[in-house]
Formats: structure tokens, sequence, C-alpha cells
């Protein structure tokens, strides 16, 4: 067995493309103790890809959202927003809502393979600003 080097960071695993159909989502709680004297629930939703070899064992998982302290509504208003985003042609940003960047400030890059499967670039931060606005263009008349 090779010496665990624990101070190498990792890299980020390679992206994988599953049909939507073949999505679950579910909701997990931890209890945590940031001080070590004071309890808190944690929640974190996952989404979830069974392995089609092997029934009930999972392929691929990924958190979706972020940590919920005490609840996990908020998290699951994220999910029914890309379920309906997905499923019934919702709409692809809330009105009032921006988008979310890292901690550097810069948005996610993704793959090329990535961006070509999606059907092109992102819409820029001036595009989905005018999506959000309330009685606001539609996603067709919005230029990438």
């Amino acid at each position: 067995m090779p010496f665990w080097k624990f101070w190498r960071k990792g890299g980020a695993s390679p992206v994988q493309t599953v049909p939507w159909e073949a999505t679950k989502v579910r909701s997990y709680k931890f209890i945590e103790a940031p001080g070590g004297r004071v309890f808190r629930d944690m929640y974190l939703l996952r989404l979830l890809w069974e392995d089609p070899a092997q029934p009930h064992k999972l392929k691929y998982w990924m958190n979706i959202g972020y940590k919920g302290w005490w609840e996990d509504e908020r998290l699951f208003r994220l999910w029914e927003h890309i379920r309906r985003y997905m499923e019934e042609d919702g709409p692809p940003i809330q009105p009032g809502e921006t988008l979310r960047t890292t901690r550097y400030g810069k948005l996610p890059k993704f793959p090329a393979e990535v961006i070509a499967a999606a059907g092109g670039p992102a819409f820029s931060v001036e595009a989905v600003a005018a999506l959000a606005t309330p009685g606001a263009a539609s996603f067709e008349d919005v230029g990438r």
C-alpha cells in the first residue's frame, strides 16, 4: 500500500454526463459540534445516480447547494427550481437572483464538451440580470 500523502491536494474528478431521468435526490442530516460544546443540525442535499450494473449501489453522487443549518427547506427550494427547469421548462433563474461566483469572485469554467452538450456557452452576467428582472425578455430573446 503506497504511503498516503495527505499534504498533497487531490484533483477534481472528471466531468460525468448522466441521464436526468436517473437522477435521485436525498437530504442528509448531520449533527455538528463547531465549538465542541454546542451542537447544531446540518443538512446536505445530494444528487444520486445508481450503477446500472449493480442496482442499489451508487455510481456517482454530487452535493448541491450549501450546508443548511437547522432545516433543509431552502435546499429543497433549490432542488425544486432545478427540477422545474429540467422537467417543466421552468425559468433558468428566479426573478431577483444573481449568478453565484467562486470564492475568488469568478464564475466556474466548464470543459468544452460540457459547453457543447449544453447547447453553447453560458449566458453573460448581463443576460442573466435581464432574465432575472420581473417581466423581462424571454429565454430565447436574451443573447449569450
